[in-house]
């Protein structure tokens, strides 16, 4: 391929070939070396005994991923929620749940070079100038300062080096997509280097208001970041980083596909009176859009340490700030019958020390201390009244706050743990883990639903204090076959502390009590991972198992008569088990082929009083959690010696099984006339997506033309009974397109 080098990278069993205006790899069509950090040490990945998935850089970009949320077709068994931030979810191995509630912790921890990113809120972060993504699926705890029960998502940023150069990009697109970032390396002196990046972007929402005449679902937010390293002296190396995030936009909470208390479309006032959304997936007639307004900004100093004997100590100190404000039609029909405000507030503080050792004579360890605080306050309310008139109509609105609650939650935890490997033989590595965690939580909140009438929503103040705490082992054995294939396995603890229900609970939740208790998790795995054919086939596989005591569920209930309350419960028992499959085969210097499989059964083995009149959901699928996951993507590279250029062709197909919504498992609703709509179930779908680029020989330019969800797929991602019984539900993104220019200096 002339003067460049082909870099492989793999993420989500994914190979993609990196252009550089280098000399050709001496390898040929091998596929190349990967190494991830997901153990705190660079190793290869085929020696690491979890089930990770390494994205480089460039898969981020030749894919057109921008944001978090985008990387769920890159991983087995991973699910992302596609919908507003204010209840963002991940996923891993079926287990996840959002944290829209300020008493309920992620399961799912996603980190930015060690730092814990918070809350629901904060997690579908853009994917600025990051030289990897790191997918850790099981429990994560032995070498994490915060604990992470379900897996872990790891962000590490490109850190900067002595050159002087950068890159802007511009992409365009249809849904009046518009981004543009920038990026920029200062060296700063000799020692010290900064890297610089701002990225804008703006898009139309794919869902259009009929009522408003506002597209909504969109996208309109600006991102910076700073890095900055400094080489302090021989031994001491500095590390500061800074971001923010500032959004303001028209959220998606769903299309109303009956109107509230689930009436009939035709049913007039409990109805949509304009006739309106079962009939067209991506138009809305609601009184008002969701506005959804989010700042997130934080930054962490990192201290390294190297002593003369080769041990090294790190030190990590943070401090992240998350707030969000949101604003919901909440009967989501043309009746101004209820709309609710939330505004959320997350200021934690965080610090790791890590003790590193050198390996000698085979044996190797990490010991770290962990010690974090969380500020989390809540303000919400719900006003209710009448509007009338449509479509320009003058309107006449009555509001009354009819449900007001406000409070915080503070939670203090430390943490002690470790991680220590011996090589017992040639061949046989031993690995043990431990961790001690102790959190405790403090409550100050109270709640007003005197006004509430019909929905009975609660009345009474909650002032308490709960501690947890747990001893988390872990082991694993790893056992090298040969030089290029490794089998391993491993089990591992987990813990997730209990908290409290701070939402729009009714009387009789208010009187059973709103705390929670905390989980745990057994887990256990066995992987074979392996480069075969001259190294030009690369495999990773996995077998899992994992047991939940105590899972809390965060679930609408429903209270019959249309209406639904907001619980978080602990079912006894929930299995998840699978199998996991990333195959990555360089068939030639420029063509490649990528695929991953996950089969996944994830269910609740036993789930009393899973609904308001206490029914089981014992055998049920948890939500979320789809069967069968694949996808198959393949690249080729045409040299264009005329045109000093190469074309890059590429193409990606996604599979998800149908997958349950709710604990109950329901499959459609039914209406009065005998038909159904949307709800409970979502059916199996495809995407397809491409992307043709021209890369200039020098490095300095390309170009490329992009397409998602080219088949144009409308399969539901989302559908809830919501506060006032309306049933809603949301679509994919309509096909999208565009082209992208970057320039490189």
């Amino acid at each position: 391929m002339k003067t460049q080098k082909i870099q492989l990278s793999i993420l989500s069993g994914a190979i993609i070939l990196a252009l550089q205006s280098q000399t050709v790899l001496a390898q040929g069509n091998k596929i190349e070396t990967i190494t991830v950090t997901s153990q705190k040490r660079i190793e290869r990945l085929i020696e690491v005994p979890i089930s990770v998935t390494n994205i480089s850089e460039l898969e981020l970009s030749q894919r057109g991923i921008k944001q978090l949320r985008d990387v769920q077709d890159l991983a087995p068994n991973l699910q992302m929620s596609q919908g507003s931030d204010f209840n963002a979810s991940i996923m891993i191995r079926g287990v996840g749940a959002n944290s829209r509630n300020i008493g309920f912790d992620s399961r799912v921890g996603v980190y930015i070079d060690g730092v814990y990113l918070g809350q629901s809120p904060a997690i579908n972060q853009g994917l600025v100038d990051l030289e990897r993504v790191e997918v850790l699926r099981g429990p994560q705890g032995t070498l994490f300062g915060k604990n992470a029960i379900a897996g872990a998502i790891n962000l590490i940023s490109k850190k900067p080096s002595q050159a002087l150069d950068g890159k802007v990009s511009l992409n365009v697109g249809n849904f009046g997509t518009r981004e543009l970032s920038a990026q920029l390396n200062l060296p700063l002196g000799e020692e010290t280097s900064a890297n610089v990046f701002v990225n804008q972007f703006e898009q139309q929402g794919h869902v259009y208001n009929a009522l408003t005449d506002e597209h909504v679902g969109g996208k309109d937010g600006v991102a910076a970041r700073i890095n900055v390293v400094s080489t302090l002296s021989e031994r001491l190396d500095l590390s500061f980083s800074a971001d923010t995030t500032n959004q303001d936009r028209l959220a998606l909470g769903g299309v109303s596909l009956t109107g509230p208390l689930g009436g009939h479309p035709s049913q007039g006032a409990f109805g949509d009176v304009l006739n309106g959304t079962a009939s067209d997936k991506y138009t809305s007639f609601q009184d008002r859009d969701m506005d959804e307004n989010k700042s997130i900004w934080g930054g962490s100093l990192t201290l390294d340490y190297s002593f003369d004997n080769d041990f090294s100590f790190k030190s990590i100190t943070a401090y992240r700030d998350t707030q969000i404000e949101i604003g919901i039609d909440a009967d989501y029909s043309s009746l101004g019958l209820v709309e609710t405000e939330y505004d959320d507030h997350y200021q934690q503080t965080s610090q790791e020390f890590q003790l590193i050792s050198p390996q000698q004579d085979g044996f190797d360890y990490i010991v770290g201390l962990y010690l974090f605080s969380l500020d989390s306050s809540t303000t919400r309310d719900a006003f209710g009244g009448a509007h009338v008139g449509y479509f320009g109509d003058p309107r006449i609105s009555a509001f009354q706050q009819v449900i007001a609650s406000s409070g915080d939650i503070k939670t203090s935890s430390y943490a002690l743990f470790g991680n220590a490997n011996w090589q017992l033989s040639q061949a046989l590595k031993l690995g043990v883990g431990l961790r001690y965690s102790h959190e405790e939580k403090s409550v100050d909140w109270n709640i007003d639903g005197s006004n509430s009438g019909f929905f009975n929503i609660a009345t009474g103040d909650v002032e308490d204090k709960r501690s947890d705490a747990a001893l988390s082992p872990s082991v694993n054995l790893n056992y090298a076959i040969n030089d290029n294939s490794q089998a391993y396995a491993r089990v591992s603890t987990g813990f997730k502390s209990g908290g409290y229900n701070l939402d729009f609970v009714t009387s009789e939740l208010l009187s059973e009590g709103v705390e929670f208790n905390e989980e745990s998790v057994v887990s256990y795995e066995i992987g074979y991972k392996t480069e075969m054919l001259d190294n030009r086939l690369r495999l990773n596989s996995s077998i899992f198992i994992a047991n939940y005591d105590d899972y809390q569920v965060n679930q609408y209930v429903n209270l019959g008569g249309g209406r639904t309350a907001l619980s978080i419960t602990n079912a006894a028992k929930v299995t998840t088990q699978g199998l996991e499959l990333e195959l990555a085969y360089q068939a030639t210097d420029d063509f490649s082929i990528m695929g991953s499989l996950g089969l996944l059964d994830a269910t609740f083995d036993k789930f009393d009083g899973a609904g308001a009149q206490g029914g089981s959901a014992d055998g049920n699928y948890l939500p979320n959690a789809p069967e069968l996951t694949a996808s198959i993507s393949g690249q080729y590279y045409v040299p264009l010696p005329s045109l000093s250029s190469t074309l890059l062709l590429r193409g990606d197909y996604n599979y998800s099984g149908e997958q349950f919504f709710n604990v109950q498992n329901d499959r459609d609703y039914p209406l009065p006339d005998g038909t159904t709509v949307d709800y409970g179930l979502g059916d199996s779908y495809s995407t397809v997506n491409a992307r043709i680029s021209l890369l200039s020989d020098n490095g300095f330019w390309e170009f490329s033309l992009w397409g998602k969800n080219l088949a144009d797929s409308d399969h539901l991602t989302y559908s809830a009974r919501e506060f006032l019984g309306a049933v809603i539900g949301s679509y994919a993104m309509p096909r999208s397109y565009g082209v992208e220019a970057t320039f490189n200096f």
